[in-house]
């Protein structure tokens, strides 16, 4: 069990949500029905930040940039509508974790580059709202990950020392945001593999959210 642990800190897309996947899904089958090449590594860059796609690397169509972003926003919006609507992609262990965490006391809270109108929306389409004292957005920090300022934030909201908190995050932009805050952190890696430095860093890297709960 890890010991003293009184505050867990979620990330959400990605990590208790299967989104990042359908979201790189929806934009490349937008940009495949419209024969636009792009390079989806750009787009694997950005997760797990709210910084914007580098659309000079993305866009290898002589379509104006304009059109591609719009493309990509409009695929975005329609997968989102889609999950709401029909139910969204909850990652293998997550019902069982936060029930083990609540069953143990120990505070939770999500900290999410996604915008909060559309966080809350996930986690109540998820039923999962309630478990969570609050949620913090990139929206509400000066820089998004990998700066470490929205889990920061989220420690110093709930008063918890650091030592004391753990993020569980699925992508590196997120671990190194975890890093730098000098929170410890354990990766269930989605999209991307984590790279050496992140495995060296981790409290640990699990398979799933399950794997996680089995440490509790």
């Amino acid at each position: 069990m890890i010991d003293h642990l009184q505050l867990v800190i979620f990330d959400m897309d990605g990590l208790m949500f299967d989104t990042e996947r359908e979201y790189c899904n929806a934009a490349q089958e937008i940009f495949d029905k419209h024969n636009i090449q792009v390079n989806m590594q750009a787009l694997y860059d950005i997760i797990g930040t709210s910084y914007p796609i580098d659309i000079k690397k993305f866009n290898l169509s002589e379509y104006p940039d304009e059109t591609v972003l719009k493309l990509i926003d409009q695929s975005y919006i329609e997968k989102i509508d889609e999950m709401i609507q029909h139910g969204m992609p909850v990652k293998k262990g997550l019902y069982e974790l936060l029930d083990k965490l609540q069953k143990n006391d120990i505070h939770m809270c999500v900290a999410t580059s996604t915008p909060r109108k559309w966080a809350i929306q996930f986690l109540k389409t998820a039923k999962i709202y309630d478990y969570f004292d609050f949620i913090i957005t990139g929206e509400e920090v000066e820089h998004g990950k990998p700066e470490p300022d929205i889990f920061l934030a989220a420690a110093h909201r709930a008063n918890i020392p650091h030592e004391n908190a753990l993020v569980l995050e699925d992508s590196i932009n997120g671990c190194k945001a975890a890093k730098k805050a000098q929170i410890p952190f354990i990766m269930i890696p989605d999209i991307k593999a984590p790279t050496q430095d992140i495995i060296h860093s981790a409290y640990a890297v699990l398979d799933d959210l399950s794997c996680v709960a089995e440490m509790i």
